[in-house]
């Protein structure tokens, strides 16, 4: 068997890094961080396969200040990020990463619907076992 991949969570909320850590240890080595400065310095010890990236943190664009950081450095500019938001329900905004200046692979809305975050995460890095767990999310 081949080395686990590995997902940064970076989110302020303990319950959401809870839950989407249950359903990506099936397949991944989870990491987590609570902002941004956690993150910087994850990444720099050992940097992910992809990143899952809250927007509203600390302060409400930390998630887009991270990923402009980490899409225009060379050491990290090919980790693939997915942004997390709550905004689209708060605002009723639509976020595209194809029309956004968000530097980022892709956007999801919280609670994010899992058999899509899990299928753009499969898309952007594998599946690291390659196994169906029977649930229907992930095979």
């Amino acid at each position: 068997m081949s080395e686990r991949k590995t997902v940064l969570l970076v989110d302020d909320d303990p319950v959401l890094v809870d839950s989407l850590s249950a359903v990506l240890e099936q397949r991944y080595s989870v990491r987590s961080a609570a902002d941004g400065e956690q993150a910087i310095a994850s990444i720099l010890a050992e940097p992910p396969d992809l990143i899952v990236l809250d927007i509203m943190m600390t302060y409400a664009s930390e998630g887009y200040d991270l990923a402009s950081k980490l899409k225009t450095d060379a050491e990290t500019r090919s980790i693939p990020i997915l942004m997390l938001t709550g905004v689209d329900q708060m605002f009723d905004l639509r976020f595209r990463a194809e029309q956004s200046w968000a530097q980022c692979d892709g956007f999801f809305t919280k609670p994010p619907e899992l058999g899509r975050l899990l299928a753009r995460i499969r898309e952007l890095i594998g599946d690291s076992d390659g196994c169906d767990d029977g649930t229907g999310l992930i095979g």
